[in-house]
């Protein structure tokens, strides 16, 4: 065998083995192209190292795309709960099915309804978009690093109407940029926007107001589904200008290379990571789980990290503590419940709920009182109805404080339904620190219900709330011990319930998945208390 043919034998197992051993992320990404897009696989050539092991790491190279393909925001159009809730709302009202679904993907599944307007469909099908790589990608690099500045923080740019230029102009956040690898690669000229640091980019879809419908169909109104961004407007985060980015994409102050190519790109400082962290570990741990079904856009060990951060991030968005004595024969408990996010917690679609889960055990540790606490299935045990009340102060097990959002329609009814709802007949969830009742926005972002008469609700902007528990003890004796936590779910049991009455396929997909997930709330943060007994 000559030279030239053993080099070429040695070339081919190098390769081999390379494929062998190495993880095979850009092949599983999109590398479409389109007029205005680039799949993530094309921008994964330069922007995700081949030594994933060691990105992220001073002085080496960043990994975009690797970040990014296990959030859900890759994964906004994959969401087998958005389907089914968008299943439903078409089959509430057929008439307006074209409508539904060209709304709701506009803002999942951006990149596939953008190229399409672009190309003249005033509508987006599901049934076309659903065979569309464009729109598997979910919220994709392209369509976020193209919205222009121009219509930013304006009501003209909420519930996805963003703007994209036809130029393929890439905006990020560092001067100086070496623009001709991209223009070469992908076509794209990179350059400096400082709007992609700032909360208004993300308020084009994170600030969604649906229709108000009567029962004619007729449009009467708008409702505000979820707008983080008029909360954190009316919050001491704002105020501070600290963004939406600052707390959902870690910074790091360490020089990191953001592309691997030209090798001699010098790193560039701070950096910030692209893993959008947000609270739903529930549904990255059901993509996780059912990659057969769902088809996902990452690897178990992907989804693993990331459930790993959400968790994480729940931990930091609020704190609980309790407070306690013994008067006579009641145990009177004080729990202080603090929400340290930027917006309301718990935010985003009225589906997700907090609530506190409080015990009480005598000295053998026997239960006395409980209050909050849920069956294998998730669901609250003793909790009367869909409209449970906003409570100052606890007397009964049944009792459990809920911090939620609860939409209700024209005639006064809780509705689950998006395109019935017309108000808000509760929402108590934990305002951010230094919102005020007549701030910016305040008619959109109000607190609704009994907790905006509670006193120790939101006192003074602080984003706090007091509630007392009044526990008959009398036939204990020795130390109790009084343990609070706050849980969170983001997919209640009650809410799925509300899918069954839909058995079309996106329901029934969705409900099958469920029924085998773990339904564990998450625990956001916890107290204890040891009380004595008076001397």
């Amino acid at each position: 065998m000559n030279t030239f043919a053993r080099q070429l034998r040695f070339a081919g197992r190098v390769i081999l083995a390379l494929c062998l051993t190495l993880p095979a992320l850009a092949a599983e990404l999109a590398d479409f192209e389109t007029p205005l897009f680039s799949g993530a696989g094309k921008c994964a050539f330069c922007h995700d190292p081949w030594n994933p092991k060691q990105a992220g790491q001073p002085g080496e190279a960043a990994v975009l795309t690797t970040d990014w393909r296990a959030t859900m925001m890759a994964h906004a159009f994959k969401d087998p709960l958005w389907r089914a809730v968008m299943e439903a709302e078409v089959k509430e009202r057929p008439e307006l099915k074209s409508f539904i679904e060209n709304k709701c993907q506009t803002c999942h599944a951006p990149l596939a309804r953008s190229q399409a307007q672009a190309d003249g469909t005033n509508e987006l099908a599901f049934a076309a978009a659903v065979v569309s790589p464009l729109a598997g990608e979910g919220v994709g690099c392209t369509l976020c690093h193209q919205i222009q500045p121009g219509n930013l923080g304006a009501q003209a740019s909420f519930s996805g109407h963003f703007l994209i230029g036809t130029n393929r102009e890439i905006f990020g956040p560092y001067h100086d940029v070496l623009t001709m690898p991209m223009q070469r690669h992908v076509n794209y000229t990179p350059m400096f926007g400082a709007h992609v640091q700032d909360s208004a980019l993300c308020a084009t879809c994170h600030t969604l107001f649906t229709p108000i419908l009567d029962n004619a169909g007729n449009i009467t109104g708008e409702f505000p589904e979820q707008v983080p961004y008029l909360e954190w407007r009316n919050s001491d985060y704002a105020r501070r200008g600290q963004h939406c980015q600052n707390c959902h994409m870690t910074r790091m102050d360490e020089a990191v290379k953001v592309s691997s190519r030209p090798p001699w790109l010098d790193p560039r400082t701070p950096f910030w990571k692209h893993q959008f962290v947000g609270g739903n570990a529930f549904m990255l741990t059901l993509f996780k789980a059912n990659a057969k079904q769902l088809k996902p856009n990452a690897e178990p060990a992907q989804f693993d990290r990331m459930i790993t951060q959400a968790r994480r991030q729940l931990e930091r968005a609020a704190t609980v503590g309790v407070q306690g004595r013994r008067e006579g024969g009641t145990l009177v408990l004080r729990v202080d419940v603090e929400n340290l996010s930027g917006h309301k917690f718990p935010t985003g679609h009225p589906y997700r709920r907090a609530w506190l889960h409080l015990r009480v055990r005598d000295v053998a540790g026997r239960t006395l009182f409980e209050s909050g606490d849920t069956d294998r299935a998730g669901r609250m045990r003793s909790v009367p109805g869909e409209l449970a009340p906003h409570y100052d102060v606890i007397t009964q097990p049944g009792e459990v404080q809920i911090y939620e959002a609860v939409m209700g329609d024209a005639a006064g009814q809780v509705t689950h339904s998006l395109l019935s709802a017309a108000t808000y007949l509760k929402d108590n969830r934990l305002p951010p620190h230094g919102f005020r009742p007549d701030g910016p926005e305040h008619t959109q972002t109000a607190i609704r219900g009994d907790a905006a008469q509670d006193s120790n609700f939101n006192a003074h902007g602080s984003g706090r709330d007091e509630v007392t528990y009044r526990i008959p003890v009398s036939s204990a004796n020795g130390p109790l011990v009084a343990e609070v936590e706050l849980l969170y779910q983001s997919v209640p049991p009650e809410a799925v319930a509300h899918l069954l009455e839909n058995r079309g396929p996106a329901a029934k997909e969705f409900i099958k998945i469920y029924s085998t997930a773990d339904k564990r709330p998450e625990r956001v943060h916890q107290a204890r208390i040891n009380v004595r007994e008076p001397e």
